[in-house]
């Protein structure tokens, strides 16, 4: 097998559909978990980085536009221990870039002029939200023991909007606070 087509088994013309289908049927028969063959581990590593070259659309465009650099580099995997290391130590480049920008994107939000304005306007509306319902709560339990037990039935969607109120703004605040 000298191409990535041909160790996916797809014609050069594949969609993105079929080449999927087709990783994930090899994938499962050479999956060293699945297969203990010994080879199977180096075939899966080819599969996954056919799969790897092809799914991606700019990938692909230069894997057939150059097809001789990239056929060479077919045989050449690494086992899967150095693999495995190898994939680790990418994900934690990315998320440690991923963990930079949210930082830099954090600076740039605090640093706004509009940054405190925003903060107060926050925890005021969570506390008048807090406020309005903890004062129909009361009203409305007030109202209830000047007058007659039965007023309770007349007034319950007041109690169950204060509570409601005070709820949805407290819950509200805690999510708005992470932002900040």
């Amino acid at each position: 097998m000298s191409s990535y087509y041909d160790i996916l088994s797809v014609p050069q013309n594949a969609t993105e559909e079929e080449i999927r289908k087709a990783y994930r049927r090899q994938a499962l028969l050479f999956h060293p978990d699945r297969n203990p063959s010994p080879d199977a581990t180096a075939r899966f590593l080819m599969i996954l980085q056919a799969y790897e070259v092809l799914s991606d659309k700019n990938k692909r465009f230069l894997y057939d536009h150059k097809q001789g650099e990239y056929a060479t580099s077919i045989y050449d995997i690494p086992d899967y221990a150095t693999w495995k290391a190898q994939k680790e130590e990418e994900r934690k480049i990315e998320e440690q870039q991923e963990r930079e920008r949210l930082e830099r994107l954090q600076k740039a939000f605090r640093e706004h002029p509009y940054y405190r304005f925003k903060k107060s306007s926050i925890y005021l509306q969570s506390f008048s939200g807090i406020f309005l319902g903890l004062l129909c709560l009361f009203l409305s339990i007030y109202l209830v023991f000047i007058t007659h037990v039965i007023v309770f039935f007349v007034v319950l969607p007041f109690i169950c909007a204060g509570f409601l109120l005070i709820y949805f703004s407290y819950s509200w605040l805690t999510n708005k606070k992470k932002l900040f």
